[in-house]
């Protein structure tokens, strides 16, 4: 039943947002970056916390202070679920670029919100796409826009951390942003455990201490992405 009640609210909040949209579109044209910035970071915090809700997800944050304040960062996250973008959206400091399968690219009035958050759409198994889109979102970052990648690359299928792919690290190794690891657990549970219908449960989000990467060494960053996931597997532990 929360399943059913889930998709009628998103898709009955997608609707509404259109109207919303407008509006950031009118934004785009006359209004300050700044202000552009902050009514899409309102507009998409509240309907991906709307949705966690309504899934029934209770979301435990910690480590907020953790993120740089005064420069862009990459943020680095476990992937064990669907739900995992809405928490990234909806509970770190605002919402962010994502480096998102192309498929999620294709749904309706989705898509077109998260290209106002700057988001690329990549095809997992396309190389040379894949190349691409890392161009493209290392000119975001460069930017001054955080960006949020998943490096495993693809949903865990039983909730546990997988391999890091060093590819999207390459967008902190050429604008020297600082890589912020974070901890993801639960959203397994909210779906992909139930054989995707949705019940409720505990989600934990741990923000890590940023690693550093202007000066790394080419040894350094090779090892960046292990790196990386071993703080997440030792935060993890502690859930």
């Amino acid at each position: 039943m929360r399943t059913v009640i889930f998709m009628i609210y998103m898709w009955v909040q997608l609707l509404l947002l259109m109207i919303l949209w407008l509006k950031m579109q009118w934004l785009n044209k006359h209004s300050s970056r700044e202000k552009r910035d902050a009514y899409l970071e309102k507009t998409v915090r509240k309907w991906a916390r709307g949705l966690l809700f309504m899934a029934g997800a209770k979301v435990e944050v910690s480590g907020l202070e953790n993120i740089p304040t005064d420069r862009a960062s990459v943020f680095a996250v476990n992937h064990q679920s669907f739900f995992d973008i809405l928490v990234v959206l909806a509970y770190l400091d605002k919402p962010h670029a994502l480096l998102s399968k192309a498929s999620i690219g294709k749904v309706p009035f989705i898509r077109l919100w998260m290209r106002e958050l700057k988001c690329v759409f990549v095809e997992r198994d396309d190389m040379k796409a894949g190349i691409e889109a890392i161009k493209k979102l290392t000119d975001v970052v460069g930017d001054g826009y955080s960006a949020i990648i998943f490096p495993e690359g693809t949903r865990s299928k039983n909730g546990e951390v997988g391999e890091f792919k060093g590819g999207a690290f390459k967008i902190a190794q050429k604008t020297g942003a600082p890589v912020v690891p974070v901890a993801l657990d639960g959203t397994y549970n909210l779906f992909e455990k139930n054989h995707h219908w949705i019940k409720s449960a505990k989600v934990k989000v741990s923000i890590l201490p940023p690693i550093e990467t202007a000066g790394l060494s080419r040894a350094e960053f090779k090892e960046l992405p292990e790196k990386t996931r071993e703080m997440i597997v030792a935060a993890k532990a502690k859930f």
